[in-house]
């Protein structure tokens, strides 16, 4: 048995904000804020059903749905001045209110971090201890957020000149302009589901049925939506996993008691805070289709250069150094094979390791080839274990800099790149505002790719810039077996054509002269540096990443053309 309930976007996008950034789109819609729905659209009867509120205390109980949904791209930013009377007649709350969130999402962190250390006491003593600070300062930011409104929306006893000057901002002549931003999502697919696997629906299902009709709208009041139960779900590709790299709000045991309190206490005045738990979601990788890809996979954790110098794409490498030295400095003993890139014994690794790609803006009129982030790349067929020992690094990394800067749900991440300055960095979801940092520019299909940073070739093909045509052409043919040898490598066909430039081949991006020599490190050998173009039989899935130094950010290739062409 299951239950299933079926969005969809009625105009094909939606519009809703993210809860920690309010200029960011949420995507896709949080259990959590459908729940809500349904529970408004519950209370909005002049008397409530006590046979719907029974099915939505049932279906609360039910946890974190499994989901479908599609990719979905940020629409064109618009932003907006309109007239405002929240903060010229009480003020605002959005300190509270992130207090109130930053202390759930630590409660959170905490809670799971404890489960994830049982056979640990030692590590369990102090985690457990740790949790209980992080539930009181979570009770203390709920009293806080609770005070403020209570005494900010309450009449005043005496009414002053101060009262009078605000009331008289109210009027529409004096009403202050205060910029907004409405992002939104068009989604590949307009339906996304949420499925609850053995589920025991029983009556709920046709009760809740009837009241998800009823439901017009989810986020923005621009986002029309139909919402029906559904027998056969499609499969998903979203699925509920602690250690995941996207965090959604979700349903809670509860749910509706503090959706009613919170409405006794707001009045449909803001701040509106959604009573949530937070969930670590996956997705869920496609079946493997006759396309070829290769063995790095496309589920990426990017994260994202928020302050610090923008560094040009010569800098790459140390970047990638610097946040895999992170990622070691947080993963759990003993460190797996996935991150360290070699085997207990010491020896380098037989398989594909964890790689780290910069991520420049290149390939467009304007491209300046300044990193606009960095992506943790995991190989495609690695298994569930080594995955979360990835996802877990990470969030121990993110833990630790919520801890010190009490930030966010996605705190900011520093980087101490030596003479280069700090750089600070943050996770965003699966999707970006800048085409550099999603996947999706880097791995569609296709058949002709070029190099964005330089292949490091796996040997030396001699001097490619020789006076000498004999020995040019000479090194220019071992260069091409090369590069044919790392497409292999990766789980590629042999290209029909593979072209070893001695410029650069997209604008924006830095000549191979320009990088620093790879590898670092007294006596080791010096790889030959150079962009390439690669042209194969079939269209094949990125992302393409070749050579000696693919793991540590050089051999990034972006696709010149679309599966079609």
């Amino acid at each position: 048995m299951m239950f299933a309930l079926e969005l969809q976007l009625l105009t094909g996008r939606y519009v809703a904000t993210c809860y920690n950034d309010r200029r960011r789109a949420e995507w896709p819609p949080h259990p959590a804020r459908l729940f809500s729905a349904l529970a408004a659209t519950h209370f909005a009867s002049e008397e409530s059903d006590p046979v719907e509120r029974r099915a939505l205390e049932w279906l609360e109980s039910l946890g974190a749905p499994e989901m479908s949904a599609s990719e979905a791209f940020p629409r064109e930013e618009h932003v907006v001045f309109v007239p405002v009377n929240d903060l010229s007649v009480v003020g605002g709350f959005d300190k509270q209110e992130t207090a109130l969130a930053e202390a759930e999402a630590a409660v959170f962190e905490k809670r799971h971090k404890l489960e994830s250390t049982a056979g640990h006491p030692k590590q369990q003593t102090e985690l457990e201890k740790s949790l209980q600070k992080a539930e009181k300062k979570a009770r203390v930011a709920r009293s806080k957020l609770q005070t403020t409104v209570a005494t900010k929306i309450q009449a005043p006893i005496r009414i002053g000149k101060e009262d009078a000057a605000t009331a008289a901002a109210l009027l529409p002549g004096h009403r202050l302009r205060q910029r907004r931003w409405f992002p939104g999502v068009t989604p590949d697919s307009s339906v996304v589901q949420f499925v609850w696997r053995n589920a025991e629906a029983e009556s709920h299902a046709r009760v809740l049925d009837q009241l998800a009709a009823r439901v017009v709208r989810l986020g923005h009041s621009s986002s029309f939506v139909s919402l029906r139960v559904v027998n056969e779900p499609a499969p998903v590709n979203h699925l509920p996993m602690d250690t995941g790299p996207l965090r959604l709000r979700v349903i809670q045991a509860g749910q509706l008691q503090r959706l009613e309190a919170a409405f006794a206490l707001h009045r449909e005045s803001e701040p509106r805070i959604m009573p949530k738990a937070f969930q670590g979601y996956a997705p869920r990788p496609e079946p493997e289709t006759t396309v070829q890809a290769s063995d790095m996979g496309e589920d990426w954790l990017v994260l994202e250069r928020i302050s610090g110098p923008l560094l040009p794409a010569t800098r790459g490498p140390d970047m990638a150094r610097a946040v895999r030295g992170a990622l070691l400095t947080h993963a759990m003993e003993p460190l797996p094979e996935v991150l360290t890139g070699y085997q207990p014994n010491g020896a380098p690794s037989c398989q594909a390791h964890l790689a780290i790609a910069p991520l420049p803006f290149v390939g467009h009129q304007h491209a300046d080839g300044l990193l606009r982030g960095v992506a943790i790349i995991l190989p495609r067929h690695l298994g569930l274990e080594e995955k979360k020992a990835t996802y877990q690094a990470l969030r121990d990394w993110e833990e630790t800099a919520r801890a010190d800067a009490d930030e966010s749900d996605a705190p900011l991440l520093h980087l101490r790149l030596g003479t280069l300055g700090i750089i600070a960095l943050r996770r965003v979801d699966y999707f970006s505002h800048l085409q550099a940092l999603r996947p999706d520019t880097w791995c569609r299909r296709s058949r002709k790719w070029a190099s964005v940073s330089p292949v490091a070739l796996d040997r030396n093909p001699g001097d490619l810039r020789s006076r000498d045509p004999d020995k040019q052409s000479s090194a220019v043919r071992a260069a091409e077996q090369s590069v044919r040898e790392a497409c292999g490598r990766i789980g590629l066909p042999d290209p029909v054509r593979v072209d070893v430039l001695p410029f650069a081949p997209w604008a924006g991006v830095y000549k191979a002269k320009h990088f620093a020599p790879f590898p670092r490190g007294v006596g080791k050998t010096l790889r030959v540096l150079t962009h390439v173009y690669v042209e194969f039989p079939e269209p094949v899935r990125g992302p393409v990443i070749l050579g000696a130094g693919r793991f540590l950010g050089l051999g990034l290739c972006k696709p010149l053309a679309s599966d079609d062409e």
